[in-house]
């Protein structure tokens, strides 16, 4: 069992300090932001506008992030406007998902630049940077699970429990690890998002995804059979199958999902 920790905080001034979690935070920022360059690079896109649409994902995401945090955790009333502002206030990691996903739509269509590419290069950094961003979850001990016997459990005050950032930091460094060997060639457009995302749905953190440009069978075979495994029903992205023996290195992109998210996706 790992027993429970207090991480260290320096007190600089007033209200600032440096936590562990941001420490990790930042190091994920800086880690991920690298290999989002590098698949950028892989896919002939420029380094500055790689980088923009990393700053402009990343400012939408931490303001997202803040702004979530207040309204669904903070209070049950109106939140004040220094609880809205101050930038030291918490930060939701589904907010910020979602603010930068909308930060990559936003640079996308405002630079007239192609969805696919900047995902995917999101999308193989991004498992990098959150498996950083988990392990602050850990350092804070945030979320804790159930009641486990598991022997990397965590010895809360009130018994050993999983450790939810602990137990995603390790997922996460797992799909990290094989997109690094993956990256040893060039690999198609769309295959690290749509890993990730096959990944993620087996995890329960998604609840379908759709790829419909042209990915094979081969390209998206493991991950479809994670998603498989953990109970997703996957096709092709026509509802037919996804796995054809025949048809190997056929483009059918993929659909997986809970049963009735699955029709809604194939019926598109």
């Amino acid at each position: 069992m790992i027993p429970h920790f207090d991480s260290p905080v320096i007190h600089l001034y007033g209200p600032i300090a440096i936590h562990m979690f941001g420490v990790l935070v930042a190091m994920g920022i800086l880690v991920g932001a690298r290999w989002t360059r590098k698949r950028g690079a892989q896919l002939g896109y420029s380094e500055e506008k790689v980088a923009s649409m990393i700053t402009t994902t990343l400012v939408c995401g931490f303001i997202f992030a803040h702004i979530f945090d207040v309204f669904a955790y903070q209070t049950s009333q109106k939140p004040t406007l220094i609880e809205i502002l101050n930038p030291f206030g918490g930060l939701s990691s589904f907010g910020g998902f979602i603010g930068a996903l909308g930060g990559m739509f936003f640079w996308c269509w405002k630079n007239q630049e192609p969805f696919m590419p900047y995902a995917d290069s999101l999308g193989y950094g991004l498992s990098i940077g959150w498996m950083f961003g988990r392990l602050g979850c850990f350092s804070a001990h945030d979320h804790p699970g159930k009641f486990t016997e598991f022997f990397l459990g965590v010895h809360y005050p009130d018994g050993v429990r999983h450790d939810l950032g602990l137990d995603e930091a390790l997922w996460a460094a797992g799909i990290a690890l094989i997109f690094w060997l993956l990256a040893r060639k060039n690999r198609p457009l769309g295959l690290y998002v749509t890993a990730l995302s096959l990944a993620y749905l087996a995890a329960g953190r998604l609840d379908g995804v759709l790829q419909v440009d042209g990915l094979q069978s081969v390209d998206v075979a493991a991950g479809a059979l994670v998603a498989t495994l953990a109970g997703a029903r996957v096709t092709a992205a026509d509802g037919g199958p996804w796995l054809r023996p025949d048809a190997l290195t056929d483009g059918t992109g993929i659909a997986a999902g809970r049963p009735a998210v699955h029709r809604l996706l194939v019926a598109r």
